[in-house]
């Protein structure tokens, strides 16, 4: 059989080329984590321009109503957590340390079959550069309406941003790429960090491993802020703090410890037992919304947000992954047909949207986006816009090559 026949044969078993369809190992829930972390991410960049030139949306006793939408960037952190633990699982399922291997089968296929870094570099690359380069040529092309990028060493730009470089160089192309050079490194790194863990012969030596590499980033930041105490202001700490790898990969490893508990069978049943992951979800919950609701995060940046900022968020969002996938209690909304679809395209919906901001601004015409009932308006025109796009990219892009994905894990 051909290799456009494979795909498409592969396509109809899972349920059709235009379907989305959840896989039999899949944790159903998980979409609906990742579909919240596309939508903060989304009504974060809906918000941020309208309160740039506006002001408050819609202020309430000096409170913002805005807020919520504009400290919607932690949802980048959420899609470190998940993808730290879903790498995680892989990794451990694949018997990378090649001994046995008790992984649930939801942490993915290919249980007891011999680990390679060919197989593991190949699906990474498969599921992450076709459809990311091909919304970088769209965008370098101009065929974005309105949206231009300044000129200026273009080939030297579009030469580091194909190396993933774009965490410690300019994310000038479009900003938000700027998280894939992130998770490129914590890719290419997860192999050994993983090898690593499981080689030490007792559970408690992996999660203090696992602890200290956890407080890094966060050591790093605070002697990065001692030797930039000058830094006040959002466009100067994002990529001195925000941005490098080095200081940003909490969440990555955050998801890391979270498969590693999740794959200790014994100590999940003691902690169910001991109620841990009801009192898990409601500490997370409160953890987050008080980031989420409380102030404009980046609004002032001081020493919080310099040092354990982004460590708080992280455990916030791992207490409620834990939560998710090893507690008894009914999740059935994250579950649902449409946190599965929005999960299913997040990754080209998380590339295109921010290009389509001038676009969808024109779309609402000058003065519209004032006010709440602006906001609103401009935030179902722009995120209809961006799913549109995304699904057409999904399907022309990004399907083809996730298939094909498929195929070589199943060998």
């Amino acid at each position: 059989m051909s290799q456009s026949g494979t795909i498409a044969a592969a396509g109809k078993k899972a349920g059709g080329y235009f379907s989305f369809a959840r896989t039999p190992f899949a944790i159903a829930e998980l979409d609906g984590l990742r579909a919240i972390a596309i939508l903060l991410v989304l009504l974060r960049h809906a918000a941020h321009p309208l309160q740039q030139g506006h002001g408050a949306v819609l202020a309430f006793y000096g409170w913002d109503m805005a807020t919520p939408f504009i400290n919607g960037w932690i949802g980048v952190d959420l899609f470190f957590v998940l993808s730290g633990f879903l790498i995680s699982c892989h990794l451990m399922r694949r018997n990378i340390a090649g001994g046995a291997t008790a992984a649930p089968r939801h942490c993915g296929p290919g249980a007891g079959r011999a680990w390679s870094w060919r197989r593991y570099l190949s699906a990474r690359a498969l599921r992450i550069v076709p459809t990311y380069l091909f919304v970088m040529a769209i965008v370098v092309a101009g065929l974005i309406p309105l949206y231009h990028i300044a000129g200026g060493l273009m080939g030297v730009r579009i030469g580091y941003h194909i190396l993933f470089l774009q965490d410690y160089l300019p994310a000038n192309i479009v900003v938000s790429f700027w998280s894939l050079g992130v998770e490129e490194k914590f890719y290419l790194l997860a192999p050994l960090l993983i090898l690593a863990t499981l080689r030490l012969g007792r559970p408690r030596q992996r999660y203090a491993l696992l602890a200290g590499i956890i407080l890094l980033p966060s050591l790093l930041r605070v002697m990065t802020a001692l030797a930039h105490p000058q830094i006040d202001s959002y466009e100067a700490f994002f990529p001195i703090f925000r941005s490098p790898f080095h200081l940003s990969f909490d969440g990555l490893i955050i998801g890391v410890l979270c498969a590693q508990i999740h794959m200790d069978r014994a100590l999940v049943e003691k902690l169910r037992a001991g109620a841990i992951f009801q009192l898990a979800w409601l500490a997370g919950l409160a953890i987050i919304l008080s980031h989420l609701l409380l102030t404009d995060l980046m609004g002032t940046i001081g020493w919080y947000d310099k040092s354990i900022q982004p460590l708080v968020i992280s455990i916030g969002f791992g207490l409620i992954l834990m939560s998710v996938i090893c507690d008894n209690k009914d999740h059935r909304l994250l579950g649902s047909w449409g946190a599965l679809m929005m999960a299913r395209i997040s990754y080209p919906l998380y590339l295109i949207h921010l290009p389509l901001i001038p676009l969808a601004l024109a779309v609402q015409g000058p003065g519209a986006a004032a006010g709440f009932s602006g906001f609103a308006s401009f935030a179902i025109v722009f995120i209809s816009m961006s799913m549109l796009a995304a699904l057409v990219i999904h399907f022309l892009v990004e399907k083809p090559f996730l298939l094909l994905k498929e195929r070589m894990s199943a060998r």
